[in-house]
C-alpha cells in the first residue's frame, strides 16, 4: 500500500494541470496581445473553481487589451469577469460588466460574443426576479444564433425559454403560457437530436414529461420517459439507464400500475448487477422493495430492503476508506496551492516591474535629450552639467535598486504570513475539535477498560456500562465522519459540482439513514417535500446538510415528538426542517454560527461533536445559499436552507 500511494503522490507532483500549463506559457511571453489572451484563457480556467482569482485575471487580461486597444480580448476579459461575478451573487457589478462587453461586441460586430452577452445578462434579470424582461434577452440572444448558425447555442435559449413559460404557467396556469413552455422544449428536443446531443435530448424530454403529468396527460409523460430510456440504450450509460427506470418505476407506483412499475425495478436491477457496483445495487433494490410492497409481496419487499441495507453498509465502509487516503495528501495539496498564489504574484510584480522600467528609460531618454541642448547652447558649461547628470544617475540607480530590494522581500514575507495564517487556521479549527471532542469519550473508555483489566469490577457490572462505551464510540464515529467531509471539502473546493436534484428524492434517502435513530425515540417524521422539485445543486453536500440537521432534531426532541421536512418558494427557494424539541434562548440561536465549538447533551443523554451546524453553515455558503435558525424555548426549532431563485 505504501508503495502504490509514493508511486500515486509521484505521478501527482509531477502532472501539470491547464492552469499550470497556462502559467508557464506566460512566463515565457512578452507580446502583449498573447499575455493578454493567455490571461484570459487563465480566467475562463479558473472561474468555476476560484471567482476571486478568475477575476484578477480577467483584469490583468483587461487592462492589457485597453493599453493595446484589443477590443475583442477586452468583450472576452469583460464577459468572465461578469460570469464570475454573478457566481458570486454580485448582480451589479456582474450587470456592470456584462453591459460593458456587451457595448463593444456590438462596436466590432461579434456575433457569437452578443449571443453570450445577451444571453448572460438574461440570467442575472432571472436571478434577480425580472423573468420577463430576461426572456427578451433570451430571444435577443437567440436571434444572434440563428444569423451565426450555432446549433448549440439555440438549443439552450430554447431550452431556458421553455423553463421561463413553464413557471409562468405555474403561476397563472393560462393555456398559453403551458402550450409556449412545450414548443420551446420541442424545438430544444429538435436540436439536440440533431447534433446527437442525446443527454441533452433526455434531459428535455424528463422536463416534458414533467410538464405532461402536471397537465394530467398521464400518456404523454409515459411516452416522453419511454423515449428517454430508449435513448439512453444508445450512450450505454448504465447509470442513466437505471436513473430513468426509477422515475419509470415511481411514475407507475404512483398511477397503481404495479406491474409495469415491478417490471421497470427489474430492468434496473439487472443493468445494476451487470454494473456489479454496490451504489447501483442498492439504488435498484430499493426499486425492487417499493414495488413487491406495493404489489403485496412482503417477503420479497423485505429480502432486497435487507439487500438494500447490505449495500449501503459496505458503500460506506469504502467511502470511509477512501476519504482517509485523500487526506494523506492534503499537505502536497496545500503546498502546491501556495506554491501556485506564489507564481502569480511573482508573475503581477514583474509585469510591474517592466513597466516601471520602461518608464524610467523614457524620462532618461527626454532628460538626456534636454542635457544635449543645453550642452549646445551652452558649451562652456558641458563638464560641470555631464558630471551633475552622471552622479544624479547613480544615485537614481541606487534607490531604484533598493527599493526594489525592499518591496521584493516585504511582498514575500507578506505571501509568507498569509500562507502561515490560513495554515494555523485550518490547525486550529481540528485541534479545536479534537481536543474537545475526543479527548473526554476516549479518556472515559481508558479509565472502564482499565478497572475492568484491573478486575475492580464485576462482569455484571463491566456489562451494564458498555452500552455507555457505545454511545461514545458512535459520538467519535460522527465526528471523525463530519470532520473528513469537512477536511475533504477545505481541499477540494474546485469539487462542488451543480447538477439537477430531486430534492424529495434526497430527503428519502437521508430519512432511511437515520430511520434507526427515528425509531428508537419513536419520533414521526414528515416528508412534505413536494415529489417535482428539482434544485441545481451539489447532491453530496446538501445530503451532508440535511443529514446533519435531521440528526440535531433527533438529538434535541423527546421521545414520541415530531420532525417536519418542508418547502416554501417566494422571493428565495427555502428548504426547513423543524422539530418539536426542547428549543433555545435567543442567545444560543445567535451564537450557533459564530465559530465557537461546543456541545451539548441531548434529550436521552445523547452526545454530539457540536461542530456539525458549524461546517453545514460552510457547506451552504458553498452551495451559493444561507443556512438561518428560528427557535422558541419547549416550542421546538426551525433550521431552513434558503437560495436565491434562478432556473429552479
Amino acid at each position: 500500500m505504501t508503495t502504490i500511494f509514493a508511486l500515486f503522490l509521484l505521478i501527482f507532483q509531477q502532472t501539470l494541470t491547464p492552469v499550470d500549463s497556462l502559467k508557464n506559457e506566460l512566463k515565457n511571453v512578452n507580446e502583449p496581445e498573447i499575455k493578454a489572451e493567455l490571461y484570459y484563457q487563465l480566467a475562463r480556467a479558473t472561474y468555476g473553481s476560484d471567482q476571486n482569482l478568475a477575476i484578477a485575471y480577467s483584469d490583468s487580461a483587461l487592462a492589457l487589451a485597453i493599453e493595446n486597444k484589443l477590443l475583442k480580448i477586452q468583450g472576452n476579459a469583460l464577459n468572465i469577469r461578469g460570469v464570475s461575478f454573478l457566481i458570486k451573487s454580485e448582480f451589479d457589478s456582474a450587470m456592470k460588466s456584462h453591459l460593458q462587453a456587451l457595448e463593444i461586441r456590438e462596436q466590432i460586430q461579434d456575433t457569437v460574443g452578443l449571443l453570450e452577452s445577451q444571453l448572460n445578462i438574461g440570467n442575472i434579470l432571472y436571478r434577480r426576479g425580472n423573468a420577463r424582461e430576461a426572456a427578451q434577452r433570451y430571444r435577443t440572444a437567440l436571434y444572434y444564433a440563428r444569423i451565426s448558425g450555432n446549433q448549440r447555442g439555440q438549443g439552450l435559449l430554447f431550452n431556458n425559454l421553455g423553463s421561463y413559460f413553464r413557471d409562468l404557467w405555474a403561476e397563472t396556469e393560462a393555456q398559453i403560457d403551458l402550450d409556449s413552455s412545450q414548443y420551446y422544449l420541442s424545438q430544444s428536443l429538435s436540436i439536440k437530436n440533431s447534433m446527437s446531443d442525446f443527454r441533452g435530448s433526455i434531459n428535455t424530454l424528463s422536463q416534458l414529461a414533467q410538464l405532461a403529468r402536471a397537465d394530467g396527460d398521464d400518456s404523454l409523460a409515459q411516452q416522453y420517459l419511454s423515449e428517454a430510456l430508449e435513448v439512453s440504450d444508445g450512450l450505454q450509460d448504465q447509470e442513466l439507464q437505471i436513473s430513468l427506470l426509477s422515475e419509470l418505476v415511481d411514475f407507475n407506483l404512483e398511477k397503481g400500475n404495479n406491474g409495469q412499475a415491478l417490471a421497470y425495478a427489474k430492468n434496473a436491477m439487472e443493468i445494476a448487477e451487470e454494473m456489479n457496483t454496490l451504489f447501483q445495487i442498492s439504488s435498484a433494490s430499493g426499486l425492487m422493495a417499493k414495488a413487491y410492497e406495493a404489489a403485496g409481496d412482503y417477503p420479497n419487499a423485505l429480502s432486497y430492503t435487507k439487500r438494500k441495507l447490505e449495500s449501503e453498509q459496505e458503500l460506506n465502509r469504502n467511502r470511509n476508506k477512501q476519504i482517509t487516503e485523500d487526506l494523506l495528501i492534503k499537505y502536497e495539496s496545500e503546498k502546491k496551492e501556495i506554491e501556485n498564489q506564489a507564481l502569480l504574484e511573482e508573475q503581477k510584480y514583474l509585469d510591474l516591474s517592466i513597466r516601471r522600467k520602461n518608464e524610467f528609460l523614457i524620462a532618461a531618454g527626454v532628460l538626456l535629450l534636454g542635457l544635449i541642448g543645453i550642452w549646445i547652447f551652452q558649451r562652456r558649461k558641458n563638464k560641470e552639467l555631464a558630471e551633475a547628470h552622471q552622479e544624479t544617475t547613480e544615485i537614481l540607480s541606487q534607490l531604484q535598486a533598493q527599493t526594489q530590494k525592499i518591496e521584493s522581500q516585504s511582498q514575500k514575507l507578506e505571501d509568507a504570513n498569509l500562507a502561515l495564517t490560513e495554515s494555523n487556521r485550518i490547525r486550529e479549527r481540528l485541534f479545536s475539535v479534537l481536543t474537545h471532542d475526543l479527548k473526554t469519550p476516549i479518556t472515559s473508555l481508558l479509565g472502564i477498560l482499565g478497572i475492568w483489566t484491573d478486575k475492580m469490577i464485576t462482569q455484571e457490572e463491566f456489562m451494564n456500562l458498555l452500552p455507555r462505551v457505545s454511545a461514545q464510540i458512535h459520538a467519535v464515529k460522527g465526528l471523525m465522519e463530519n470532520l473528513l467531509e469537512w477536511a475533504q471539502a477545505e481541499l477540494e473546493q474546485s469539487e462542488v459540482t451543480f447538477t439537477e436534484v430531486n430534492i424529495r428524492e434526497l430527503v428519502e434517502g437521508t430519512i432511511q439513514q437515520l430511520s434507526s435513530s427515528f425509531e428508537g425515540k419513536s419520533l414521526k417524521v414528515q416528508n412534505d417535500i413536494p415529489e417535482d422539485l428539482t434544485l441545481k445543486t451539489d447532491r453530496n453536500r446538501l445530503n451532508f446538510i440535511l443529514r446533519n440537521l435531521l440528526a440535531n432534531a433527533v438529538k434535541f426532541t423527546s421521545e414520541g415528538g415530531s420532525i417536519r421536512i418542508h418547502h416554501s418558494s417566494t422571493d428565495a427557494e427555502i428548504i426547513s426542517v423543524s422539530d418539536t424539541g426542547v428549543g433555545m434562548s435567543s442567545d444560543k440561536v445567535e451564537a450557533l454560527f459564530s465559530g465557537r465549538v461546543s456541545s451539548q447533551l441531548g434529550t436521552q443523554g445523547e452526545k454530539g461533536p457540536g461542530v456539525g451546524l458549524l461546517l453545514c453553515k460552510e457547506f451552504a455558503q458553498s452551495l451559493g445559499a444561507d443556512l438561518k435558525a428560528e427557535s422558541k424555548i419547549n416550542q421546538g426549532t426551525t433550521f431552513s436552507i434558503k437560495w436565491p431563485q434562478l432556473n429552479i
